[in-house]
């Protein structure tokens, strides 16, 4: 983290509501980190801190009620966890949350047109999508708030990094939604190449990363042009499989963008009955294939069956996966030994993904006491974790997904080729300090419309919320935080290093 010279000058613009919590964190940030009150088992609180997003009101303490293994295999069974009815009803407020990929396209997407007015068309089609990208992101932020179901919020935020989209891109902005929805959450603990397939096949992927466009021209059965596109090939072998530094070679990714072309988008066919997904023989490379050595019959879309197998099966992909997942859960260096041992699980179960979670949470690493606290959160885990802290239930989260812009952490628009990055470092910017304590003071004062006037009185807050993070708050934040008092006092704990930190 910033050394104190560093936390200094990054918060010396900061000033009027915010200015006290700057003055005071300047010294806890420079002060030695104290444990908390050991009440509870420190691996409980090592695993809510991990497999959740962290604790709300009560959390912790049943947590510890429930004791470890129960808590955990709790998490690792999501479908016994009954959804709240608060979330339920916020979430049938979000109409294009309730409409499939093709819905959405019908109720959506561009108008037929006569061609005389395309500009404008296309411009009310771009504002249709935005409003239900925002309806996508703030039914992932409800999610993360209320669930219970915390480890498979969890594991959707990594999957739908891991299988990111990318930027805004013309209907995949549209489809962000349907893509978590449909391709991402029913295989989140699954099988990876179920989750593989289906991200691989759905029509948000196909636009956002350009397989839509390859494809190889046939006349008569003969190949007549070809217009290979090798992006997708190249994302889908380095970062979403195989890794970088794998066995691939440049011959293995031509080949599968080979094996890919005349995957297209059928969302606007009346009689699409796939999700969207179309594949038009007529563009395809029908002729025989090797991939990692192994022979790829040209048997059409059964290619592509058998390509993703392959290398879903590949214990370069079990241990790209199972790394990203210990540095996701643990340390951005996670243990040889524990990579090894989760990828040897992965292996033995055909990818299962839960029973790669057991063997991570299940092992001595995991609560090890040196992987305790020092790593920075990101911005939509501070967000989620500071509105769960304080027990308010949200009753609109669109302020939260803007302010999660303003973070640096915009919903469904990552840049890079993996997504917001699962490590921690990336996050630890000093620069980015005075937002962040911005975004913990206006929270505290109830100035994020939709997350405020429930819950504690004033005056009571402060304790309500040191009761709920337990042993994470330190003796120093805690008596700073009781001196501030009110929404001061809790401003003050949710930018501290004790809850910044995890």
């Amino acid at each position: 983290m910033a050394g104190i010279v560093q936390f200094e000058r990054v918060l010396s613009p900061l000033a009027g509501g915010v200015f006290w919590i700057a003055a005071a964190l300047l010294l806890l940030w420079a002060a030695p980190a104290f444990a908390g009150e050991a009440t509870i088992d420190p691996k409980i609180v090592q695993a809510v801190g991990r497999l959740t997003y962290g604790p709300a009101p009560g959390t912790l303490e049943q947590a510890a009620a429930m004791g470890l293994e129960a808590f955990v295999a709790a998490q690792l069974a999501p479908e016994r966890l009954p959804e709240p009815p608060e979330l339920e009803r916020a979430l049938a407020g979000l109409p294009s949350q309730q409409m499939d990929t093709v819905r959405l396209f019908r109720e959506y997407g561009p108008p037929a047109d006569d061609g005389k007015n395309a500009p404008d068309a296309m411009r009310r089609t771009f504002d249709r999508a935005d409003v239900v990208a925002l309806e996508a992101a703030k039914a992932r932020l409800l999610r993360a708030i209320l669930s219970p179901r915390q480890l498979a919020e969890r594991m959707t935020e990594f999957w739908c990094e891991h299988f990111s989209l990318g930027p805004k891109k013309g209907l995949a902005h549209l489809w962000v939604g349907s893509f978590e929805r449909e391709a991402v959450r029913p295989y989140a603990l699954g099988k990876f190449l179920d989750l593989l397939a289906a991200t691989a096949m759905h029509p948000a992927m196909l636009i956002a990363r350009d397989n839509w466009k390859n494809v190889v021209h046939r006349e008569g059965g003969t190949a007549t042009k070809e217009a290979l596109d090798l992006g997708y090939a190249t994302l889908l072998i380095n970062f979403q499989t195989l890794g970088q530094g794998g066995p691939q070679k440049p011959a293995d990714i031509q080949a599968l963008a080979r094996i890919l072309t005349g995957w297209r988008v059928g969302a606007a066919r009346a009689d699409s009955d796939t999700g969207g997904f179309y594949f038009d023989v007529e563009l395809h490379d029908p002729a025989d294939k090797v991939l990692l050595g192994q022979p790829v019959k040209g048997t059409g879309l059964g290619e592509g069956a058998a390509a993703l197998r392959i290398l879903a099966e590949h214990p370069a992909t079990a241990r790209n996966v199972c790394r990203k997942l210990a540095v996701y859960f643990l340390t951005d260096e996670p243990p040889a030994g524990l990579v090894a041992r989760m990828a040897e699980t992965f292996g033995q179960t055909g990818g299962e993904i839960r029973e790669v979670l057991r063997t991570l949470f299940s092992s001595a690493e995991f609560y090890d006491a040196k992987y305790r606290g020092g790593r920075i959160k990101s911005p939509l885990r501070q967000a989620v974790s500071a509105v769960r802290a304080l027990g308010a239930p949200p009753t609109d989260t669109a302020a939260l997904a803007g302010a999660l812009a303003g973070l640096g952490q915009p919903l469904f628009a990552a840049e890079g080729p993996e997504g917001y990055p699962a490590a921690a470092a990336p996050w630890q910017k000093p620069e980015a300090l005075p937002r962040r304590v911005s975004f913990a003071g206006d929270l505290a004062a109830g100035r994020v419309p939709g997350l405020g006037g429930v819950g504690p009185t004033a005056k009571d807050r402060v304790a309500a919320l040191a009761e709920t993070l337990g042993p994470t708050l330190s003796a120093p934040v805690r008596q700073a935080a009781e001196k501030a008092g009110g929404s001061n006092g809790v401003g003050l704990i949710l930018a501290s290093p004790d809850f910044l930190q995890y």
